[in-house]
């Protein structure tokens, strides 16, 4: 298994990309995570490179605190982010582990975003970089804030929503406690 940059030479390899959540599936297989606007996506494939077993996309963003004051709100930011825009398992991956190199098993969904973090925090070393962000469904929550220690943001904390993650839960985890 190898962990690359998503491009145009493994596009074909998306077409049989299915992981269970319809809109996971269509941002590899619709040209969204080639648009770079939208965020970077590197894709973990198979030991002989015919298959994408999963991917993530990460792109930048800010926590902000709001306070109340009267009938006005201000947005104070807390700090900038990368936010973790999609992390997907093919389904026949999901609920498997591998053992690694050093003998200990990991959940192959929990190795892909460890890489996916390793990542950020290499960019965080160039860039103000204080949170990592992600949106979970209700499915994705254990893996998350059960598994990996992601929180749930507070009821003064704020951050941009697409529409497609409106009705995500939105979680975070402070940069320093990213384990290497």
């Amino acid at each position: 298994m190898k962990i690359v940059k998503y491009t145009k030479k493994y596009e074909e390899l998306a077409k049989d990309f299915k992981c269970g959540n319809i809109v996971l599936d269509n941002y590899i297989k619709n040209g969204n995570a080639f648009d770079e606007r939208q965020g970077v996506t590197y894709i973990l494939l198979s030991n002989d490179e015919t298959k994408i077993m999963g991917y993530y996309s990460i792109e930048v963003s800010r926590i902000d605190q709001v306070e109340d004051f009267g009938d006005t709100k201000y947005y104070i930011p807390m700090g900038g982010t990368i936010n973790i825009n999609c992390l997907a398992l093919h389904i026949d991956f999901q609920k498997k582990k591998l053992k690694l190199p050093n003998g200990e098993t990991r959940y192959i969904s929990d190795y892909l975003l460890r890489h996916c973090e390793k990542r950020i925090l290499e960019i965080s070393k160039q860039v103000g970089v204080t949170f990592i962000t992600l949106f979970s469904t209700e499915r994705g929550y254990y893996l998350y804030h059960n598994r990996n220690e992601y929180e749930d943001f507070e009821d003064d904390m704020s951050i941009v929503a697409k529409e497609s993650d409106v009705s995500c839960r939105k979680l975070y985890k402070w940069i320093e406690d990213i384990k290497v």
